[in-house]
């Protein structure tokens, strides 16, 4: 009966991505990462970033921070590119109305950055350890950091979600992950770019998920500009009626 089960899993697997690629780590007995594998695919998509699930390169490599996507990937001919993605929401203010706008900047990764990146994905033994679901003595909590790392082949794709590897005290594979994103965000001069990034926001208050939101310090003329600029973007969103002839 067991053997049955495990194999219905395994065709409904199959059947919903439908691209006959193994998939490790989403729906599957040796990990589950369910809940973030569907909050990422909404993110890529709102990002117009491509879903590695269905990906037809050669191989591609994507990492998630909070606010921050690194890509790196191997074209037909063998050349390898990369870029850095960052973005944030609108939080609108006051209980107003959401905007639904996201401010987003990509930056290229190339020369000494883009060779040293692919030679730290190709060869680290991130790629070797489980979700975190499936290591034995690692914590989740409500709060904090979750890391996600996806991997994708022409015959397989992996998605592995990690919650905040400095709170798993001296966790081996803990320290591994977070020496890795550490690596990979110093490679990409991601902190760096963010800090740029974050003075260019044109909303007055925004957020990447969880409950954390960033409000500006503002006077109160220009909180007033802030909040008629939103009544504006608004305003031009809404459909115009067409009028049907008498």
């Amino acid at each position: 009966m067991k053997t049955l089960q495990t194999i219905t899993t395994l065709l409904i697997c199959f059947t919903s991505f439908g691209q006959g690629k193994i998939f490790y780590n989403v729906l599957k007995a040796d990990g589950d990462s369910t809940f973030w594998f569907k909050y990422q695919t909404t993110i890529a998509q709102k990002l117009k970033l491509p879903l590695l699930d269905t990906s037809t390169k050669t191989e591609y490599f994507r990492i998630w921070t909070n606010k921050q996507a690194i890509d790196l990937w191997q074209e037909k001919d063998g050349e390898f590119k990369s870029m850095l993605t960052t973005w944030t929401d609108e939080y609108p203010p006051y209980n107003e109305e959401p905007t639904n706008r996201t401010f987003i900047k990509t930056k290229q990764i190339s020369g000494d950055s883009l060779l040293m990146l692919r030679e730290l994905l190709i060869s680290n033994d991130i790629l070797f350890l489980p979700t975190d679901d499936s290591i034995k003595g690692w914590q989740k909590g409500v709060d904090g950091n979750t890391y996600i790392i996806e991997h994708s082949k022409k015959d397989s794709y992996s998605f592995k979600s990690y919650w905040t590897p400095k709170a798993q005290d001296s966790l081996k594979e803990a320290i591994l992950v977070q020496t890795f994103v550490d690596s990979v965000l110093n490679l990409t001069n991601a902190q760096t770019f963010w800090k740029e990034f974050s003075k260019e926001i044109p909303f007055e208050s925004y957020y990447n998920g969880g409950p954390s939101v960033t409000i500006r310090i503002l006077t109160e003329k220009q909180r007033k500009e802030y909040k008629k600029e939103r009544q504006n973007y608004r305003q031009q969103q809404i459909p115009k009626t067409k009028v049907g002839k008498q």
